[in-house]
């Protein structure tokens, strides 16, 4: 995750409950899975792109008493982001050391962690990138050592019935940039954000860099509006969308174009509030 402009607001709409839930339910299963095979020892966690904290906090949470690992690296492109994270986790471990870097450049000691996680950020690197970030870290971990990762934003993460309300979100948008005058730059890169990859190529990769996949599973997870709006103004959320425009232009017009595609094209749950599953 980038951190050229100075600013980190990923931390908004990390703190969602519709983002909670579903990651907590995430880590369940993960925390599940390490507690199955705890004869081998957790001792040591590596967390990447740790953001404020958010995915290393909830499986700290699932894993007590003496599951709990020790010492948690933590990694992120973000300054600030470690700083924030290293107040919610202060007192929560006995060592916590802070990378900053990117994936691509991780160099850690070999086979130095017994696990990694790696919650929501493996979209943002490009195929290339997500392959060194990868071999690097299949170096980091060490023999029998786990590896959990996740991602909302894939091809299959968008079911069909739900395409038309992002259809509909992004020409709103586009509409409400110009009538302000606001133009696109057509010579802008297409971010690698904006590119959602299948399921397969997330195993292909894995096994590739030498990782054996036990298991691929889809959660669904309810998106409301406070949420969609919260996602739709996260700028880098906004650019891949909407890319060859101004990143805080771009944001506040999807953000903008959130209700009355939502009322149109969402599906209605129980209280007929209308939601986006994801």
């Amino acid at each position: 995750m980038s951190d050229e402009s100075g600013d980190y607001g990923y931390e908004i709409f990390a703190g969602t409950e519709e983002y909670l839930n579903v990651n907590k339910a995430i880590v369940c299963k993960w925390a599940t899975k390490l507690r199955e095979n705890k004869s081998q020892g957790v001792e040591r966690v590596l967390d990447l792109a740790t953001g404020v904290g958010t995915m290393i906090t909830l499986l700290l949470d699932e894993l007590q008493g003496r599951e709990r690992p020790h010492d948690v690296v933590c990694v992120d492109m973000s300054e600030k982001a470690l700083k924030l994270a290293e107040l919610n986790l202060k007192g929560q471990v006995g060592l916590l050391k802070l990378v900053h870097s990117p994936l691509q450049s991780l160099n850690l000691e070999p086979e130095s962690v017994d696990a990694a996680v790696w919650g929501n950020g493996v979209h943002y690197l490009s195929a290339d990138e997500q392959k060194t970030a990868c071999a690097n870290v299949r170096r980091s971990i060490r023999k029998k050592g786990w590896f959990f990762l996740n991602s909302a934003f894939y091809e299959e993460s968008r079911p069909s019935n739900t395409l038309a309300f992002y259809r509909s979100q992004i020409a709103g948008a586009v509409r409400y940039l110009r009538s302000r005058g606001i133009n696109r730059d057509r010579d802008r890169r297409h971010p690698d954000s904006a590119n959602f990859l299948p399921l397969k190529h997330y195993r292909d990769l894995l096994e590739q860099s030498g990782f054996e996949v036990e298991n691929m599973e889809q959660i669904e997870a309810r998106i409301y509006r406070s949420t969609l709006e919260k996602i739709s103004g996260f700028s880098q959320y906004a650019s891949g969308a909407l890319h060859g425009y101004p990143a805080a232009a771009a944001a506040e017009a999807m953000r903008e174009a959130v209700p009355l595609s939502l009322e149109e094209y969402g599906i209605r749950d129980e209280q007929d509030q209308p939601y986006i599953p994801r």
